[in-house]
């Protein structure tokens, strides 16, 4: 795998990995990506908030039928008390999209992956990275079928975070939650589609062990799954979340697929760049998926990373140890915004006064919808502001 040097190597063709790998190589630049799966393959995270969609347009991503399917907003349901309220995206603030999508992941990522393909990068699969070595002129990264040496490393290996367990930087944010189980359904009943409707709104549903999630997904598809901070079991997707009315209409007479267990998420990156790297995406900060945030800031993160890093390259100057200082903070705006509704969602009853009150002031509720679309870049939302503002506990810094 040695020869001269490229541009930049990119480790993970996840959405960040790819993002970030075509807006470079749409500049010109030599980019290499090394990715140890072979796509298509599985993964979590189906849900995308709108301010992703500036990002693929950019990427001129196209929503395909069999990928793509309409997301209104979100309704969060307890089915302990018999409430639930929806939320649309159009309730926001002005200056966001006002619906997102729903992925199919395997096909998502794949997407994703051909347009780097298509903008000039190389892709390289079935590539597992053994060690990096970063010096002053450069970078060298090993696989086990050899080593590629680039002028920057950009480290998209998501829950992986390469990057964070090589130099032992990773933060655990234990006020979030740790473990999810999960499964799908595929064959969804007519009479489910019907009360699921053209919305296409994720269901949030408030449990006492932690919170759950049902997604609609293309194809008559549903994604189910469980979210806690302590431990669990598929036993408590089945015997709570897939036992509760809702689960069990939606899935009559669908045919479940493969039960997953994921644990240790909720985590940051404290060195996310240095000279001549970058994480990204998941890699740099994941936090808690309750709000479906994941792989929209990956995206926005990609997308201001490779701002950043393409004129550097162009101009040499990619060395500079605070070179994505701009990008961070930008993305650091994002990651705290979120992680303190996520703090109040699990820690106050922040979830029962909002999202399921009776009456909610409607500056609140634009303000609450903003943050929910992921638009989070703005000085006008005095709720987001409040949330920037408020007390920092144990466990849930960034």
């Amino acid at each position: 795998m040695a020869g001269r040097a490229v541009d930049v190597i990119v480790v993970g063709a996840g959405p960040a990995g790819s993002a970030t790998s075509a807006l470079l190589a749409a500049r010109g630049h030599r980019v290499v990506v090394l990715e140890k799966e072979h796509f298509p393959r599985f993964h979590i995270g189906e849900s995308l908030l709108p301010a992703a969609l500036p990002v693929l347009g950019r990427l001129g991503v196209e929503a395909r039928q069999d990928t793509f399917v309409f997301k209104r907003g979100a309704e969060f349901v307890c089915e302990a008390s018999g409430r639930a309220r929806s939320f649309a995206f159009e309730e926001a603030l002005p200056g966001c999209a006002t619906h997102a999508w729903h992925v199919d992941r395997a096909r998502f990522d794949t997407l994703l992956r051909d347009r780097a393909v298509a903008l000039g990068a190389e892709v390289r699969h079935g590539e597992t990275v053994d060690g990096v070595e970063i010096d002053a002129d450069g970078v060298r990264v090993r696989t086990r079928t050899g080593s590629l040496r680039g002028r920057y490393l950009v480290d998209a290996t998501g829950q992986d975070r390469l990057l964070a367990r090589l130099g032992d930087s990773t933060e655990a944010l234990s006020r979030f939650g740790s473990a999810a189980v999960f499964t799908h359904y595929e064959g969804v009943g007519a009479a489910a589609l019907d009360e699921i409707g053209p919305a296409y709104d994720i269901r949030i549903m408030l449990r006492p062990e932690g919170w759950g999630w049902i997604i609609p997904l293309p194809g008559a598809r549903l994604s189910v799954g469980l979210v806690s901070s302590g431990r669990i079991t598929p036993e408590q997707l089945d015997a709570g979340l897939l036992a509760g009315p809702l689960a069990r209409r939606w899935t009559a007479g669908a045919t479940r697929l493969a039960t997953r267990v994921i644990r240790n998420f909720s985590f940051r990156n404290t060195r996310a760049s240095g000279a001549r790297f970058a994480s990204v995406g998941d890699a740099a900060c994941f936090l808690d998926p309750v709000f479906s945030s994941g792989v929209t800031l990956a995206l926005r993160g990609a997308s201001e990373l490779a701002d950043t890093l393409g004129p550097a390259l162009e101009t040499g100057t990619e060395a500079e140890p605070d070179l994505q200082r701009g990008q961070h903070a930008r993305m650091d705006r994002a990651y705290r915004t979120f992680a303190a509704l996520i703090d109040r969602f699990y820690n106050t009853r922040f979830a029962q006064l909002v999202f399921l009150g009776e009456q909610v002031d409607v500056s609140l509720r634009r303000g609450v919808m903003s943050v929910l679309a992921g638009d989070v870049w703005r000085d006008d939302n005095p709720f987001q502001e409040q949330l920037l503002r408020a007390r920092r506990h144990p466990g849930a810094s960034l």
